[in-house]
Order: structure tokens, then C-alpha cells, then sequence
């Protein structure tokens, strides 16, 4: 019995054992292959090839800067199009490069705001004007933001059997004024600023006046650009923009986007294939050398790391004290800022915002490194990106010019706090009741009680001042009063357009616009180095935290309604966020 008992431990042990090597091996080898794949993303590529073809595929979320992928996105070869610098860099490398023989579009619904469209629209017109060479679009269904970007193409073709869809511009919020009543939950909103309509969606059911009259004026500007952009690359009147907005082209036989001259030509993929091969001399059985924007990039980096140079810091996100990866946050970005005030080695900075606001607190640390940097006598500039509202021109307002798209959504200097009472919901609705005894009257600020005339006044003074400091720094950076900045204030919203027409915004350009004035400023010449901070790190261990985030964000979407998440994740951040806030208002914009 011994002995069989002695066998029989010996085989588990031997079992168990051999499981744990196994275990072990594949646990170091999976890491090799992860390792491996992804340094293969970061790696330069020893030539672009010849007759190459710079392909921009408009799909997915296209963010401002470079981030670190996820496995998921490294093994589907997804997200190679994903951000703005990339595109830009790809697009002006590409109009010097004779392997690059033309840019072909992929309109495929890319996730962007009307000020990225903008962007990369600009830089197409200025790679034709420097370069002579073509560009062909192509799209299935092309999405109103794509067509936009894409219109400059020499050619346009859509699918026979898809659509074209150029429909106007709305805004869309979503109030939640009448589910916190049947929960029993009202929100206490203190405010500064007619305009100041981030609140609105926990207090009123509707739009106010005031907010109605804002969003029309800015969206209406924004349109007029757009529809005045397309006229003017397809040669028709804006008015037939207009009209065929006002048809529901999307629902339309592809054949009148034809007629009205927005398309030149109806074809599938594969026929749009065999021009591209003819435009660049080859057989219909060579494989076209498709080039992505990542591509190019990689093959043209150049070490940055040392040597005189322009700090290019990306804001992009909502304003934190702080975060995670996605947003603003002070505690990260102020010693980053404050490190490059100090380094000699850098001559100039540009600032790109694309942020709605946030933390006013947090706002005001980030404006204040930044005016640390300016006293080094060191030029400073902001490149606005689709929204630098609120926290986000809070952030903005110090530097010496300001440079946006007409499309851009800034403005909206105001401040707010907004506190949940939950005593209804606890008492009625979950049968909860809390009960008290303080030292003093005020020391019981709860939210399980109504806020007392005392406290509320006291909020109110506290974000009365937080407005007054929000105005002084607008108005020390942009030489003026201010009673000229609470003239155009008060929470109120504005277009790149309408911003510039009062002195909130100097001129309009992208982000090369503002590097090259920084670069003149700073007595740099025509070549001139810039490196991108925070320093974008494509290593195992950020590729593992963004495939754990990834995955996360990937369970939530499958796991709830689109809209019950957005929701979700609104009661989540007013819960998780300061009280104070400068933040303009969740605009949907499309």
C-alpha cells in the first residue's frame, strides 16, 4: 500500500511539475512575442519602396497624438491611421519624397471633430500646392466629416451601391434632470455665467434660451465654413451643398451625388484599384505598395534626443488633478512643464489643447507652470485641436499667440460647482437614513443633506472668486481688461471664426503653424528639432497597460446600451471629479 501510495504522489508531483515548466515557458514566451511584436511597431523602416502610395484610412477614433496601442490593435493591424501627428507628419513628408507617388483615402466613418477634419484637409491642399501630385478618395458610404477632409481629392469615387452623407451639422445633449427626480437625487448648481450651460442637463429638461442661442451661432458658423470649404474643392455653389444636405442625400441613389458633381465616379474598390496601379506604372498583377502614415513617420525619424529644440506638449482630454492615461492631469503635466522651463536645451514651446476643460483647480496649476515658463524669456504658443473650451482656454489663455482652426470650439470662460443631494433617494427610495452630531454648524457638508443658505453662500463666493481669477488670467494674457473679457464671457461658447474676430484667438493655423512661428521666434531657423512630451513610449509595459485598458473599455461597450453607458459613465465622473469645474458642456456634435 506504501508503495502504491508513494507511486501515486510521484506521478501528481511529476504532473504538477511538468504543468509549472510548461507554464512557466509559455508565460516567458508569450512575453517574448509580445516584446517582439511590439518593438516591430516602433522599429523604422529601412525605405518607403518605390512607387509607393501614402494610403490615410479614415476610420476608428483619430486621436491628437501618438499612443500606445493595445495587443488587440497590434495583432489586428488596427489603429495605424489613429492620430493626428502621424497623419500631418506622413502627409507633409510625403510631398518631398519622390518614392510616394500620390495619397489615396480610405473613407471608411473615422471618429473626429470638425477642427481634426480641418486639419487634415489643410494639409492635403498644401501637399498639392508643394508637390503637384495627385490624390484619389474612395469610400463605400462616406461619411459627412470624411467627405469634408477628402473633398480636395483630384477624385472622388463612391461605391454604386453606397452613399453619400452630407446632412448639417447638430448638437446633441442628453438631460438628465427628469431620471434624478423619479430617483430622488437633486443636483446643487452653483454657477457663474449666462452661458455657462454644463449644468444644464441636471437642472433643466430642455435647452435654455440663452444655450440655444449660443449653439446656433457656433454651429452655424462652423456649417458656413464646411459647406464653403466643399464648394470651393468641387467647384459648385454652396447653396447646392446646402440643398443636398437638405435632401437626406444619405438615403439617395448614389448616382445624384454623381450628378451634383460631389463624386466623380461610381466604381467598386478593386476597379479604383486598377487606376491607382495605372497612376503609377504598374501591372494589374503587381501588388500596389500601400504606405501608412505610421509607416512613413518611422521611416523618417530622426533623433531628437539631444541638441537645441521646440517642446511640442500635448493636453488632449478632460482637466484632472488626477487620471488616467486619456486625460489632462496636473499632477503629471505641471513637473513636466516646469522640467522643460528649466532645460536649456529647449527653445520654445507649443501647447496643444484639445480639451473641453475640468478642474478649475487643476486648471489653474497647469496655467501657472506655464507662466513659469514664459518668465524664462522662452517663447510659448497653443495649437487649439477640436475643443480648448473652458479649463481648456483657462490652460491657453497665457501663451504669446494662440492659433486655432475656424472650426475649432473654444471660449466658454465660466466656472460652476454642482453637489448631489441624495436624502430623497436614501430615505424614500432605499429606506437609508443618516443622522448626525457636529462641533460646529457647517461641519456636516454631506451629501445625504440639503446644503444650508450658509453653505450655499459660501459655495457661491468661493466660485465667484474661482471666475474672477479665470478672467484675470484671460485678460493678462490676451492685453485686455477685464470688463473686456466678462463682455464676452460668462460661460459662452464660441467658433475658431468668431473667437478671432474678438481677440480670443490670434490667427488660424494648425499645429505646424504654431512650431514655425515658435521656431522664428526663438531665432531657430528653418531646421529646427522638436520632440513631442509627455515621450511617447511604445514599450512592453505600456503595451501591456493598454491592452488591459483596452480590454476593459471593450467589456463595458459589449456588456451595455451605447447610451446607458454614456450615461453611466456621466453619474461616474460627476461623482468622481472637483467640485469646482470650468468645463464646458458634453456637445455631440455630427
Amino acid at each position: 500500500m506504501n508503495k502504491f501510495v508513494s507511486s501515486l504522489l510521484g506521478a501528481f508531483t511529476g504532473t504538477w511539475i511538468a504543468f509549472f515548466v510548461i507554464g512557466i515557458f509559455i508565460f516567458f514566451s508569450g512575453i517574448a512575442m509580445i516584446s517582439s511584436l511590439a518593438s516591430s511597431t516602433i522599429s523604422p523602416i529601412a525605405t518607403i519602396g518605390d512607387n509607393a502610395i501614402l494610403r490615410i484610412d479614415l476610420s476608428g477614433s483619430i486621436t491628437d497624438k501618438p499612443y500606445n496601442k493595445s495587443l488587440q490593435e497590434l495583432v489586428n493591424n488596427d489603429g495605424n491611421a489613429s492620430n493626428l501627428y502621424e497623419i500631418l507628419g506622413a502627409i507633409d513628408h510625403a510631398s518631398t519624397d519622390s518614392n510616394i507617388k500620390g495619397i489615396y483615402i480610405n473613407c471608411d466613418g473615422a471618429g473626429m471633430g470638425v477642427a481634426s477634419a480641418t486639419a487634415i484637409r489643410n494639409a492635403l491642399i498644401s501637399f498639392k500646392k508643394k508637390s503637384g501630385k495627385w490624390i484619389y478618395a474612395y469610400g463605400n458610404d462616406i461619411a459627412q466629416g470624411d467627405y469634408y477632409a477628402a473633398s480636395v481629392a483630384d477624385k472622388i469615387f463612391l461605391n454604386p451601391a453606397g452613399a453619400l452623407d452630407i446632412h448639417g451639422l447638430t448638437s446633441s445633449i442628453l438631460f438628465y434632470k427628469g431620471l434624478l427626480d423619479k430617483i430622488g437625487v437633486e443636483m446643487q448648481i452653483i454657477r457663474v455665467g449666462t452661458y455657462k450651460s454644463a449644468v444644464e442637463p441636471f437642472m433643466l429638461t430642455q435647452m435654455s434660451e440663452a444655450n440655444k442661442q449660443q449653439t446656433s451661432a457656433f454651429i452655424g458658423s462652423i456649417w458656413k465654413n464646411i459647406t464653403s470649404d466643399i464648394a470651393s474643392s468641387r467647384k459648385v455653389n454652396a447653396d447646392d451643398v446646402q440643398a443636398y444636405s437638405d435632401s437626406i442625400g444619405a438615403f439617395q441613389d448614389a448616382k445624384i451625388a454623381v450628378s451634383k458633381k460631389f463624386v466623380d465616379e461610381l466604381c467598386y474598390e478593386h476597379q479604383v484599384e486598377s487606376k491607382l496601379r495605372k497612376l503609377v506604372g504598374i501591372t494589374e498583377t503587381d501588388d500596389l505598395n500601400f504606405v501608412s502614415p505610421s509607416d512613413v513617420m518611422n521611416s523618417v525619424i530622426t533623433d531628437n534626443s539631444s541638441g537645441e529644440h521646440i517642446a511640442i506638449v500635448y493636453a488632449e482630454g478632460e482637466i484632472n488633478v488626477d487620471g488616467n492615461s486619456s486625460s489632462i492631469n496636473s499632477k503629471d503635466i505641471v513637473p513636466e512643464i516646469i522640467k522643460l522651463a528649466n532645460d536649456k536645451s529647449v527653445k520654445g514651446l507649443v501647447l496643444r489643447v484639445n480639451s473641453p476643460g475640468g478642474s478649475a483647480f487643476a486648471s489653474e496649476q497647469i496655467w501657472e507652470a506655464l507662466d513659469f515658463f514664459k518668465s524664462k524669456n522662452k517663447p510659448f504658443a497653443v495649437s487649439m485641436g477640436d475643443y480648448a473650451a473652458s479649463g481648456g482656454y483657462y490652460i491657453s489663455a497665457g501663451a504669446d499667440r494662440i492659433f486655432a482652426e475656424k472650426t475649432t470650439i473654444t471660449g466658454s470662460i465660466g466656472i460652476y460647482g454642482m453637489i448631489p443631494n441624495v436624502k430623497r433617494l436614501a430615505n424614500d427610495k432605499l429606506g437609508i437614513t443618516t443622522d448626525f452630531v457636529s462641533t460646529s454648524p457647517n461641519s456636516n457638508l454631506s451629501a445625504f443633506e440639503p446644503l444650508t443658505p450658509t453653505q450655499r453662500n459660501a459655495i457661491q463666493r468661493n466660485v465667484n472668486r474661482g471666475y474672477e481669477l479665470f478672467v484675470a488670467r484671460c485678460a493678462k494674457g490676451r492685453h485686455k481688461t477685464t470688463d473686456e473679457i466678462k463682455a464676452i464671457a460668462e460661460g459662452r461658447v464660441w467658433d475658431g471664426e468668431s473667437a478671432k474676430e474678438i481677440g480670443l484667438v490670434d490667427q488660424f493655423g494648425g499645429i505646424e503653424d504654431a512650431t514655425k512661428w515658435v521656431a522664428n521666434k526663438a531665432k531657430l531657423g528653418r531646421d529646427f528639432k522638436v520632440k513631442i512630451y509627455p515621450e511617447f513610449k511604445p514599450d512592453f509595459i505600456n503595451l501591456l497597460y493598454a491592452t488591459i485598458e483596452k480590454s476593459a473599455t471593450i467589456r463595458m461597450q459589449q456588456s451595455y446600451n451605447p447610451e446607458l453607458l454614456r450615461y453611466a459613465l456621466t453619474v461616474q465622473d460627476i461623482l468622481n471629479k472637483d467640485r469646482i469645474q470650468c468645463r464646458m458642456e458634453d456637445i455631440c456634435l455630427y
